[in-house]
């Protein structure tokens, strides 16, 4: 008896996960939007020692906040790359943007335009 009520119930259990997998598959595939981002690119000092706070977004993470943005994304410093910061083009970030953009030139930080593509990231 024990055995009749485990094969129904792996039977069960597989057509079960069959059925989700196959609506998984024919289910629409919604393809996550490309999102123009403003880069701004932490200005590493050459020549002197880098330092732990040296390795984060700290500038331009400031010059963000202080210029109203709520969410943004920073990097680290990795082998190729200095730190940065990423805020979307979006309407809403309009202010912010502006600001920092004049704030960048005005202090010599590298900025870029990115295209990407939208992600659940953790923000700032």
């Amino acid at each position: 008896m024990r055995r009749t009520k485990l094969i129904w119930f792996a039977l069960g259990a597989g057509s079960a996960a069959f059925a989700a997998v196959l609506a998984k598959s024919i289910g629409p595939y919604t393809e996550q939007p490309t999102i123009a981002h403003l880069e701004l690119v932490e200005p590493v000092a050459t020549g002197v020692e880098i330092r732990d706070e040296d390795m984060i977004a700290n500038r331009i993470g400031k010059l963000a906040r202080d210029c109203g943005a709520h969410y943004f994304e920073t990097t680290f410093l990795s082998t190729d790359r200095a730190p940065t910061l990423e805020i979307a083009l979006t309407p809403e970030n309009q202010h912010a943007t502006e600001c920092m953009m004049a704030e960048a030139s005005a202090q010599s930080i590298d900025m870029n335009i990115i295209y990407r593509k939208a992600t659940n990231a953790q923000t700032h």
